[in-house]
C-alpha cells in the first residue's frame, strides 16, 4: 500500500489508524491517482480500479478478496477476509494480475491481527486465472510453502469505482462498490457522501461490502476528514439490511400449491431489503444489552484500548440504523473510530462478538450463500 504521505498531506496517523485506512481501501486513494486525469474531469467516474471476489474454502469457510490495481503496473494489493475465522482482522495482500489473466496473491506480514484473532504462522497465497469475461477466477489457495492446498473458485460480486469532485471549497474523493443490482446499488448510494462538512478542506470516503450473501448485506463507510491542524479525523458509518424474496406472501399462503407455482412463473420474484439494527439482533431488555456491552468492553480491554468502558452501547445506539456495526456469518463486528475508546494515538478498533457468546440474548439473522438475482427477478429497497 502507498505510504501515508501519499494519502494525505498531513502528519502521519497512528499505526492502527493507518492500517484501518489501508484495509478499508482509502489509503490507496493517492494524490497522484486522483489527479491523473486532470481536475477538469475530476467529477467524472473513473474506470473500475478494484474488484470484490467471493468464494468458499473447504468446510464452508467464506473467503472475500478485495483487490485494487496499482496505477501503471500489473501489481495489485488488497485484503482477504476469512468469514467466521478472522471477522475483525482482514489480512493484507500483495500480488500481480498479468495481461494474460494470471492472478497471484500472497498474504503480507506487516500488519498484525488483533490478539484474539492470531494469524497462522505460514500464511497463505493464491495462484489462479481470471476468466476472459472477468466474472470469475479459479486456482489454488495454498500455504506459503505449497504443501497444503485446495481448489478455490471465486465469483466477482462487485467492482470498485472512485471519483473526485469539488464541493464548495472542499475536495471530496470517494471509492465505492458497484454490483449491477439496482436494489443493492441503491443501498450503497444511500451511504455515499455528498460533500465535506463545514470548514473541511478535504475528505476521502470509502465504502466496503463487509458481507454479501443470500440473507443479508452489510456495508461500512469510512471517511477521513481534514480541516487543518496536525491530523485529520476518521469516522465510521454502518448499514445492514436483510434480503427477502417476496412473492406476495399473503396471496401465496391463500392459494394452493399449484396456483402458487403458476403465479410464481407469471410474476417475477422481488428482492426486498429491510434495514437491520442492533436491536433486531438482540433480545430486548437491560440484561441482554449488558451482556453485549460486557463482551465489547472485554475485547477492547484485551486489545489495549485506554478507555474500554466508552465502548458500551446505549438503547439509542441499538436503534440507530447507522451505528457502525457490520455482520459476518458467526456474529457482529463493532467499529470504533479514533478517540472513541482512547486517545487518537491508539487509532481505530474493531471488535467481533460471536452470536454464540451472547447465548440466548442473540437473534442472529438468516444466512445463506449469495445468490445473484435471476434476470427476471426485480429488486426494491
Amino acid at each position: 500500500m502507498p505510504p501515508h504521505s501519499a494519502f494525505s498531506p498531513v502528519a502521519p496517523a497512528p499505526a492502527r489508524t493507518t492500517r484501518g485506512l489501508v484495509q478499508l481501501g482509502i489509503a490507496a486513494l493517492s494524490t497522484a491517482s486522483l489527479f491523473a486525469s486532470g481536475l477538469a474531469c475530476a467529477a467524472e467516474l473513473q474506470a473500475p480500479n478494484g474488484v470484490l471476489w467471493q468464494g468458499e474454502l473447504e468446510g464452508g469457510v467464506q473467503v472475500v478478496l478485495t483487490i485494487f490495481s496499482r496505477a501503471g503496473t500489473d501489481r495489485v494489493e488488497g485484503t482477504a477476509r476469512y468469514d467466521s475465522m478472522l471477522a475483525a482482522a482482514p489480512r493484507q495482500l500483495d500480488g500481480q494480475l498479468t495481461a494474460q489473466g494470471r492472478l497471484s496473491l500472497r498474504e503480507r506480514y506487516d500488519v498484525q491481527a488483533a490478539a484474539e484473532y492470531p494469524e497462522p504462522r505460514d500464511g497463505a497465497r493464491f495462484e489462479g486465472t481470471v476468466s476472459a469475461d472477468g466474472l470469475s477466477a479459479t486456482g489454488q489457495w495454498m500455504s506459503i510453502d505449497g504443501t497444503r492446498r485446495q481448489t478455490l473458485s471465486l465469483t466477482r460480486k462487485a467492482i470498485y469505482r472512485e471519483r473526485t469532485v469539488k464541493v464548495a471549497d472542499a475536495q471530496l474523493t470517494e471509492r465505492f462498490p458497484e454490483t449491477g443490482r439496482p436494489g443493492l446499488d441503491a443501498l450503497i448510494a444511500s451511504l455515499r457522501d455528498s460533500g465535506c462538512g463545514e470548514g473541511e478542506h478535504e475528505c476521502r470516503s470509502g465504502i466496503e461490502l463487509m458481507r454479501l450473501d443470500g440473507g443479508a448485506v452489510s456495508l461500512l463507510r469510512t471517511t477521513w476528514r481534514y480541516s487543518g491542524g496536525a491530523h485529520g479525523s476518521l469516522d465510521f458509518v454502518g448499514g445492514t439490511w436483510r434480503r427477502d424474496t417476496a412473492e406476495s406472501t399473503s396471496a401465496a399462503s391463500a392459494a394452493s400449491a399449484a396456483s402458487a407455482a403458476s403465479a410464481a412463473s407469471a410474476a417475477p420474484a422481488r428482492s426486498v431489503y429491510t434495514p437491520v439494527r442492533l436491536a433486531d439482533l438482540l433480545q430486548p431488555g437491560e440484561a441482554c444489552l449488558q451482556k453485549l456491552n460486557d463482551e465489547l468492553q472485554a475485547a477492547l480491554k484485551r486489545q489495549g484500548a485506554a478507555e474500554p468502558e466508552r465502548g458500551a452501547l446505549d438503547v439509542q445506539a441499538l436503534r440507530d440504523t447507522r451505528t457502525p456495526f457490520t455482520l459476518y456469518r458467526g456474529g457482529l463486528v463493532m467499529h470504533y473510530a479514533p478517540y472513541a475508546v482512547g486517545p487518537f494515538a491508539q487509532g481505530a478498533y474493531q471488535v467481533a462478538v460471536p452470536f454464540a457468546r451472547l447465548g440466548s440474548c442473540a437473534r442472529p439473522p438468516a444466512t445463506g450463500r449469495d445468490k445473484s438475482p435471476e434476470p427476471n427477478e426485480k429488486e426494491q429497497t
